[in-house]
């Protein structure tokens, strides 16, 4: 397989994506919620373009890392690129349990309340402020994994797909594994994908979740990782990682949960390069397992561009990157790439002309790729003087 130096570089650069946070009010839980944005790095690159939101409970201590191998994962066009939104949550055990306790009453019990809250109140103020799509995702670990798994199983939920590290099945003595039987097949209106993993807990933990599995597995057969995937609106993924412990697992687990939630999204995981009708069709069919038709992001243009030029069809890499940069007009690494583009097609005054939109943009962005657009522009140049 051919090494493709420039695009290696492109693709492996730490994603400077935009961040922020924010507080909003919640009239359902009677309290301010703080939150955490990361946004794509090529947010700003158009006017329009709206992007899928991962939620991210337990924002305080999960957000970083999930947002930094969003940022990577994206980049690479293996997962889409995302909006991450962490939530900080003042009252874990009331907010996470969908059952009230003798013991802990008015402390537990109030997860129908919190999911109100994220489904109506959370993504309306993020739709408000931020162009997200109708596409959402949310990660919880523990007890946030039993609230995830709990939205998992509610079939009108406003949520696409749901990961659950390490979840607290166990609790009110395997209450969610025990109604799973009849949720698991209730109606649905749109794909759930849910990804559910167990570290080396023992004791409750590890058996809740084996029995969580058995119970999907009488109910809905095996996972997808496990046979072919199914038509059934419910789709279900599981992993083990018996090398780490309950802290530890956040981080392999939501980077495993990704990448098996979007299996196969990727349309040229190698160099088996496609046109761009080609593209479009193949995200077109991925809409029956999502129950959303992804638009091309700018990072897959440029993948996808980079690619079908440096594997000798550049007239496809022309085509891919030319409609990249009409989708992404602000976008200096697409501008940068479809010079490339032109210059391997022979096209070296068009390839000169995207040069110099590059470093008009990089410029102006103060952009990370600054010196190596420079570079590209540098050595066009000299090829006129030839």
């Amino acid at each position: 397989m051919r090494i493709v130096l420039g695009l290696i570089f492109f693709l492996s650069m730490q994603v400077m994506a935009q961040a922020g946070k924010m507080q909003i009010h919640s009239e359902i839980l009677n309290d301010d919620i703080n939150l955490q944005i990361k946004l794509p790095e090529t947010y700003g690159h158009s006017s329009d373009f709206r992007y899928p939101v991962l939620v991210v409970l337990d924002g305080s201590t999960q957000f970083e890392h999930i947002a930094a191998n969003v940022g990577f994962l994206s980049s690479y066009a293996i997962i889409p690129e995302l909006i991450v939104v962490g939530v900080s949550s003042n009252n874990r055990l009331k907010s996470f349990t969908p059952t009230q306790l003798e013991q802990f009453k008015d402390r537990s019990g109030g997860a129908e309340n919190y999911r109100q809250f994220l489904e109506t109140e959370l993504l309306s103020s993020l739709g408000q402020k931020y162009r997200i799509a109708d596409y959402h995702i949310l990660s919880g670990h523990s007890m946030a994994g039993l609230f995830s798994s709990y939205v998992a199983l509610t079939p009108d939920t406003r949520f696409n797909a749901a990961i659950s590290i390490s979840p607290s099945l166990w609790w009110d003595n395997d209450w969610l594994v025990r109604e799973s039987a009849k949720l698991a097949v209730a109606k649905r209106t749109k794909p759930m994908r849910w990804f559910l993993s167990m570290a080396s807990e023992p004791n409750e933990m590890a058996s809740a979740f084996a029995a969580q599995i058995t119970q999907l597995q009488n109910t809905l057969g095996n996972s997808p990782s496990v046979k072919p995937p199914s038509t059934q609106m419910l789709q279900w993924f599981d992993k083990r990682f018996p090398e780490e412990t309950h802290d530890s697992t956040p981080l392999i687990g939501n980077v495993e949960a990704l990448k098996t939630l979007f299996a196969n999204w990727n349309a040229v995981p190698e160099i088996a390069v496609m046109p761009l009708k080609a593209l479009k069709q193949f995200y077109h069919q991925q809409t029956a397992v999502f129950g959303y038709e992804f638009p091309l992001s700018a990072q897959q243009y440029n993948v996808y561009g980079l690619k079908a030029s440096y594997e000798q069809k550049t007239a496809w890499g022309v085509e891919i990157l030319q409609e990249g940069t009409k989708v992404f007009p602000m976008s200096e690494v697409l501008w940068d790439s479809l010079a490339t583009a032109y210059d391997l097609d022979g096209q070296t005054a068009l390839a000169i002309d995207a040069s110099n939109k590059a470093v008009q943009l990089a410029k102006q962005s103060d952009s990370v790729f600054l010196n190596e657009i420079l570079s590209q522009a540098k050595s066009l140049q000299g090829k006129t003087r030839q």
